[in-house]
């Protein structure tokens, strides 16, 4: 049996099907769709059977937050990194740290080396380290685009930090070149997005340029000739930063990839005040990890609370952060997205149990359709009353035309799912 932890919705769902491909019979289970094996597919057969004649699944392929507690015989936990992460890091150090399989693999950059070490150290774990090379040749152009849509060919990637501008960009990329564009971002419902990449990878497609956000740095499957960066500054939440060495890397190093159709990738800026910075960070390691990325526990909150009782439920995540200490190999991740679900539930009479679950729920708050739906989900729990979707969900009629409509169609997706 075996398990593979995925950073991505889309990769998992990429990795179901193609175990489903080979005839290994594969489950998927992300925080949006669980889906068990076909075996109505020829060569796809279970590997057994419980004692009431279930079918048992070789593989399961997750997202990291949906990692089944049981026991497998293989685990791969992909992006290893990101247990550093200020958000998510708390995944990869749970899997780390409690993934129940007799072999655990964990792919990566080697960053994270120490830091991992360090860690299975602690529980007297061995840990062998293996270095594989690119396999496809990877260079960093020494020219950019100048800044000319022109310039744009077939088999770029052109990566937009912004939701906002990728259907922008796609507009104006195909009103200069005459070439059609496919375009992949983390909200763009997983179905969509693998048509999407599936347009891009087909040669006899028409489309042959993708727009795409920073989703494709991670081990998404695309034959990506050169990558163009539109920019090297992102919004992080708080302000515009740089990329860090890391990000730059990670997404540079799509292009050419292995049986992507060119021996040889590029790397390049839309614009030439960018190209000094791309070169640099190409050409540097990322610095090895500090720590890895916690969150409190179910049980724990609970006990906070009850030392607590007048306190809001949103008040306790500030107080506990302020008051909580850890051990110099850990990190307490972020809790300004908790903290803001917990405020839209709060006068919901629900058990800490209930909210707990409902503010780790990949819920963006921001989204005033995600957050009616929260608000209306998490009511019917706390009233125990049945929760028809059809009654929650008000769909606009007709093809959504322009990005407003196609954001508001995204919401309903992100609101049902």
């Amino acid at each position: 049996s075996g398990v593979y932890c995925s950073p991505l919705r889309l990769l998992a769902h990429e990795v179901y099907m193609r175990m489903m491909a080979a005839g290994v019979s594969c489950g998927l289970l992300t925080g949006e769709d669980r889906r068990y094996p076909d075996y109505s597919l020829q060569d796809v057969k279970p590997v057994g059977y419980t004692s009431t004649g279930t079918p048992i699944t070789q593989v399961t392929s997750c997202t990291i937050e949906m990692l089944p507690v049981k026991l497998f015989d293989v685990a791969v936990i992909d992006e290893i990194q990101m247990i550093s992460d200020k958000q998510r890091g708390w995944a990869w150090t749970s899997a780390l740290l409690s993934l129940r399989a007799r072999e655990l693999h964990l792919c990566g950059e080697p960053s994270a080396v120490p830091l991992v070490k360090r860690i299975c150290e602690m529980m007297d774990e061995e840990v062998e380290v293996r270095e594989y090379s690119r396999l496809g040749e990877l260079e960093v152009s020494s020219r950019s685009l100048e800044g000319s849509w022109k310039n744009i060919r077939a088999g770029d990637c052109v990566v937009v930090f912004s939701r906002a501008e990728i259907y922008g960009i796609k507009n104006t990329i195909e009103k200069k070149t005459g070439m059609r564009c496919a375009v992949i971002y983390g909200s763009l419902p997983p179905e969509s997005r693998v048509k999407q990449a599936a347009l891009f990878n087909d040669p006899n497609s028409d489309y042959d340029v993708l727009v795409a956000s920073d989703a494709v740095g991670m081990g998404i499957n695309l034959s990506i000739n050169r990558v163009v960066f539109t920019t090297l500054e992102k919004f992080d939440g708080e302000s515009v930063r740089p990329i860090s060495v890391s990000q730059t890397r990670q997404i540079g190093g799509r292009a050419g990839r292995f049986n992507s159709g060119v021996s040889v990738g590029t790397v390049t800026t839309m614009q030439p005040s960018d190209i000094r910075a791309l070169q640099s960070s190409m050409g540097t390691m990322p610095p090895s990890l500090d720590a890895a990325g916690i969150k409190p526990t179910t049980s724990m909150i609970e006990m906070f609370s009850h030392q607590f009782p007048d306190v809001s439920f949103s008040q306790l995540w500030s107080m506990f952060r302020d008051i909580a200490s850890v051990d110099d190999q850990y990190f307490m991740c972020s809790f300004d997205d908790q903290e803001s679900v917990a405020r839209e539930i709060e006068k919901l009479p629900l058990t800490v149990s209930e909210r707990y679950q409902l503010i780790y729920a990949p819920v963006n708050a921001r989204d005033p359709i995600v957050k009616q739906c929260l608000q209306t989900y998490a009511a019917a729990i706390a009233y125990k009353r049945e929760c028809n979707i059809m009654d929650v969900v008000s769909l606009p009629l007709g093809i959504p035309t322009n990005r407003e409509t196609i954001q508001i169609f995204e919401q309903w997706h992100r609101g049902i799912t």
